[in-house]
């Protein structure tokens, strides 16, 4: 009879937790993704009944309180969701639709009673994961998606372990592998995402075209239409606008051309297309140009926007409508162009006729504005000289730029000029714009943008709403061309470029978005009609394939990355899928086994061929011994004994290899 080996082998109770506390666990993370992830798309109300049903959902697990009755959860959930859908309409469709559907995930999460319910939580989550896929793919919907999916996994590995044993419960040990075999699912799965975006066909509309959020905050921000004293102040949005690709220019030379508004309402500017096409000539043969790629961010803006004085934009789909401004006919996606321009003036022809409208006035309109005019020009001869003194005037006149305390009602301006000398800058274009037109100088005002961040990692500007601004062109009859005029002070915020002691970090986050959004968000069908014709061509000529130039694909470095990915994806997922099938035919024991023999090579101790455990066991000595005897005990229970391998006794092999992996060399 062989000795006993089992001396001090039980260690302390085994702590478990029942796969349905878990289970809600996990559910309620991943309903915290959810909404982390569709913030932005749905309403501030749907948003706050999801994270109270959300907190009521753990206090109910924590404190062992009694479910919401199933017919109060269906009644509140259907009202909610009669109150949704009744704002669906056929440009506001996708966000009351990813409303509705979190609905249902509260439903059924407040509802849930078997592993059926909890299956349909997880299809519901990926399911509202699709959906705000419409409306937005920015860097945190891709974080999101990767922490929602692998909750998904889990939902359903732990659904199939409650359907299968509805009492059961759950070891440290257990929780360990079942994370890391839902991690293995999900890594497996992402090959195959890949492939299915990459190759999924593309339409060149989309279905949904989102709307972006709008509110009654007045906030900074390009706007066609200018309307002076009806807001007290502005808050600055730093909400990004476009980037630009292109070469870094001196900052005097960042104005970013949208709209010309040239109707003057007495209290506002609107867009006039009478004469639009007058003044703009064309450049000769030695005109610099300046070359840009944009990516204009989802929203509302109708104007296409490049460094003044664009000559053309291809690939916006926009309308010309003369004098550099582009107009398209839909918004709400974001847009991929290129935009050639000019930075000198260009010399063009005024009628009279065109001239009338850039002096147009409402009668009687300010006599006391009119008057500082007067006084201002006095001596001047018609020319630069006015333009010059009027700019001058709000250089110099001790007026300063600000977003709050504007002056209000319909004699804003005036007031401003005369009076208060704080405002933004519509009120300096404005005033300059209306002084110019009362001294006899055709004049308009320009909307767009000033300035913008370098990123010297991507060749690019970054333009964020808060740099919306608007100018004054005043037309010089003797050089016969339009003249920028910006009479807002120097150094204003809305000018301001991106500083501080994290710039670094912020210019390398700002790329990867960048990258983002090239790769993967203008990722389209156009892109994908390029890289199918390439391959096309690879397949019938390789060698004349990867000579000829390949254009909008980025050249050979992007035809090399992309054959890489492509080829080192299907490999890993074949790998992964591999490794994760030959873990579960291997026997655990056997495992188990092979962990200790390494565990005990490490401290010098080698086990001979042919050598039983227990014979291996007597050549040690010290601490050495004692630890191994315990793991020995233990799995001779299941070699020889022929006891199943259950959770206890394999999270108690497993602490056993534990100590033996902390224990010194110099220990025994």
């Amino acid at each position: 009879m062989r000795p006993s080996l089992r001396a001090g082998v039980e260690g302390p109770a085994v702590r478990t937790v029942s796969v349905e506390a878990v289970l809600d666990a996990v559910v309620c993370g991943c309903g915290c993704l959810c909404l982390l992830m569709v913030w932005d798309g749905i309403g501030w109300g749907t948003a706050s009944v999801f994270a109270l049903a959300l907190m009521a959902v753990v206090l109910v697990r924590v404190l062992d309180l009694p479910r919401p009755p199933a017919v109060l959860s269906l009644g509140g959930v259907v009202l909610l969701l009669v109150l949704v859908l009744s704002r669906v309409s056929r440009r506001y469709m996708a966000e009351p639709f990813l409303e509705a559907v979190l609905l249902l995930f509260l439903f059924r999460v407040l509802d849930r009673k078997s592993s059926r319910d909890y299956v349909q939580i997880a299809l519901l989550t990926l399911v509202a994961l699709v959906v705000y896929a419409l409306l937005s793919v920015e860097k945190l919907f891709l974080l999101a998606a990767l922490g929602t999916g692998y909750c998904a996994s889990l939902i359903l590995m732990l659904a199939a372990w409650q359907r299968r044993e509805a009492d059961a419960r759950l070891s440290l040990a257990d929780a360990g592998r079942l994370l890391r075999r839902a991690l293995g699912i999900f890594a497996m799965m992402l090959p195959l995402c890949l492939a299915l975006f990459f190759l999924a066909p593309r339409v060149r509309n989309p279905i949904l075209r989102p709307l972006a959020g709008g509110g009654a905050v007045a906030s900074t921000g390009f706007s066609e239409r200018l309307r002076l004293g009806e807001v007290g102040t502005i808050q600055g949005s730093d909400r990004l606008s476009f980037r630009a690709e292109t070469e870094e220019l001196p900052p005097d030379r960042l104005y970013w051309r949208g709209a010309v508004l040239s109707y003057f309402t007495g209290v506002g500017w609107e867009v006039d297309l009478r004469a639009r096409g007058e003044g703009w000539g064309h450049p000769d043969a030695n005109t610099p140009q300046v070359r840009q790629k944009i990516i204009l961010e989802p929203g509302r803006h109708r104007w296409l926007f490049a460094l003044d004085r664009p000559l053309a934009t291809r690939g916006g789909g926009a309308t010309g409508l003369g004098n550099g401004t582009f107009w398209r006919h839909g918004t709400g996606e974001a847009l991929r162009y290129e935009a050639v321009s000019v930075l000198s003036p260009l010399p063009g022809t005024l009628s009279d006729s065109a001239e009338s409208v850039f002096l147009e006035l409402p009668r009687g309109y300010a006599p006391a504005l009119k008057e500082l005019t007067r006084e201002l020009i006095r001596g001047i001869p018609d020319g630069r000289g006015r333009m010059d003194a009027i700019a001058s005037h709000f250089r110099g006149g001790g007026y300063l730029w600000s977003l709050e305390g504007l002056v209000l009602g319909e004699d804003a301006l005036e007031r401003f000029v005369l009076d208060v000398r704080r405002g933004n800058c519509e009120y300096f274009a404005s005033a300059a714009g209306v002084m110019l037109r009362m001294a006899g100088v055709p004049a308009r005002l320009v909307a767009g943008y000033r300035g913008g961040h370098y990123n010297r990692s991507g060749g690019y500007y970054a333009v964020r709403e808060r740099q919306a601004h608007v100018w004054v062109e005043a037309w010089d009859r003797d050089a016969r061309t339009w003249v920028r005029i910006d009479p807002t002070p120097a150094g204003s915020a809305e000018g301001a470029g991106e500083t501080g002691i994290l710039g670094g970090w912020w210019d390398f986050w700002d790329y990867l978005d960048y990258q983002w959004n090239s790769r993967f968000v203008g990722y389209n069908a156009r892109t994908q009609s390029e890289w199918a014709s390439f391959l096309r061509d690879l397949l019938r000529n390789p060698r004349a394939s990867l000579r000829a130039p390949s254009g909008g694909l980025g050249g050979l470095r992007s035809v090399l990355v992309g054959g890489a990915l492509w080829l080192v994806l299907p490999l890993s997922g074949l790998w992964l899928i591999g490794t994760f099938l030959r873990r579960r035919r291997r026997d655990p024991c056997r495992v188990l086994l092979e962990r200790f023999d390494r565990a005990m090579r490490k401290h010098g101790a080698d086990r001979r061929n042919a050598e039983g455990l227990e014979e291996f066991v007597s050549r040690l000595n010290g601490p050495l011994r004692r630890l191994a005897e315990q793991f020995v005990s233990d799995f001779e229970e299941v070699w020889y004994g022929g006891r199943p391998l259950d959770p206890e006794l394999r999270e108690r092999l497993e602490r056993r290899l534990a100590d033996l992996g902390r224990l010194k060399r110099d220990e025994h």
